[in-house]
């Protein structure tokens, strides 16, 4: 469908697309933000160096992409996906105040329920999209075997540190949301790839946490992170047509 009557592809005007499309620019700019202080506290920290805490207010400041792009998901005109996406997003915000909280042991796993409502929430957005297609079955089967190999690999500190079980569902919801993204109905493959993303900065957050015992992934988790939000909120915000 095709803009006619001074009306976008969304289904609103283009004022309404122009505050979405502004609110999502900065929840970027913040993502690209934080990311490069993350690089220069690495550069110039101690080889490992834990990079939380490095200043007053950094898990607000952490959590301002995913607050900004729920500003931007309050614009999106299809009612039901809006309430699914603002909520995703703000427990995405959530997940990242808990786990910027510097010396905090419960903040992992406020953290990790965080993160868990918003996969949830964003299962919510996706199922009804969902359709079938041969390769993106593949990529989703590809998808559950990564996660259990990640959990197989995990295992043993998991026991150590009594999280089999918080993990394991954590694991099992992720790839459920990764697998919706994957099959869903959408013109663009943005939110596909943002699911994806995801799921490779939970995995690293668990190698370095559960394998290396190090921060070394921590730059990295963060832009592969942030790329995956913007790219599943992209992929519902734009290219789309509503009845």
């Amino acid at each position: 469908m095709g803009s006619t009557g001074g009306r976008s592809r969304l289904g609103i005007s283009p004022p309404y697309l122009r505050t979405l499309t502004t609110w999502w620019a900065a929840g970027a700019a913040a993502a690209i933000g934080y990311g490069a202080f993350l690089v220069i506290a690495a550069v110039s920290l101690p080889e490992n160096a834990d990079l939380t805490g490095r200043f007053p207010g950094q898990p607000v400041v952490k959590a301002l992409m995913a607050v900004l792009l729920a500003v931007a998901a309050w614009w999106h005109p299809i009612i039901r996906e809006r309430l699914w996406l603002v909520a995703a997003l703000l427990f995405s915000a959530g997940g990242d105040f808990f786990l910027a909280i510097p010396g905090w042991q419960p903040g992992f796993v406020l953290g990790l329920g965080s993160f868990l409502v918003a996969h949830l929430c964003y299962l919510g957005a996706l199922l009804p999209l969902r359709g079938r297609s041969r390769p993106r079955l593949v990529a989703s089967a590809v998808v559950v075997v990564a996660c259990v190999s990640l959990l197989v690999w995990f295992w043993p500190r998991l026991v150590t540190d009594g999280l089999t079980i918080p993990v394991m569902v954590y694991m099992a919801v992720l790839a459920a949301m990764v697998c919706a993204a994957l099959l869903a109905r959408l013109p663009t493959p943005w939110t596909a790839l943002g699911a994806v993303c995801f799921a490779v900065s939970d995995g690293m957050i668990g190698i370095g946490r559960f394998v290396l015992d190090s921060h070394a992934l921590d730059v990295p988790i963060w832009w592969v992170y942030a790329t995956s939000q913007i790219l599943i909120t992209a992929g519902f915000f734009f290219g789309r047509a509503t009845d």
